[in-house]
């Protein structure tokens, strides 16, 4: 089972994010997160997805069934919390793939022998099976 960790704040303020809208942030992770556990869904058993979200847990939602987990980091450093995770499973050697547009986030977890994806070809991938 493959293993994809998504930096999910980087992923909702991509594109046309306004800071001065936080409300907005609310209603962008709502549908990043229907559109992607939609996707997921249709693999469930041949992957594992985890969202990463900085700051405190909030009442987001995914499609039931889909093999979406989230998670929030209370000291609002996502990219600690994923690069954790990744190096967890590289250790008891299982792959991991981690989505994100961030390349230094990108950059550190190849170094440590992982793989990294741009979130449009995640999505893609998803869409059409291949992920």
């Amino acid at each position: 089972m493959r293993t994809y960790l998504v930096d999910g704040t980087n992923a909702v303020r991509r594109g046309a994010w306004d800071p001065r809208f936080p409300e907005m942030e609310e209603v962008r992770t709502e549908g990043f997160l229907h559109k992607l556990s939609t996707l997921a869904a249709g693999a469930a058993g041949r992957i594992e997805v985890e969202v990463f979200f900085d700051g405190p847990r909030r009442p987001f939602r995914v499609v039931p069934g889909a093999p979406v987990r989230l998670r929030f980091t209370i000291d609002g450093d996502a990219d600690a919390a994923i690069l954790g995770s990744a190096r967890r499973l590289l250790d008891s050697g299982r792959g991991v793939v981690v989505v994100t547009e961030d390349s230094g986030l990108a950059g550190e977890v190849r170094e440590e022998g992982g793989r990294s994806m741009r979130i449009g070809e995640f999505l893609r991938r998803l869409d059409g099976g291949t992920a």
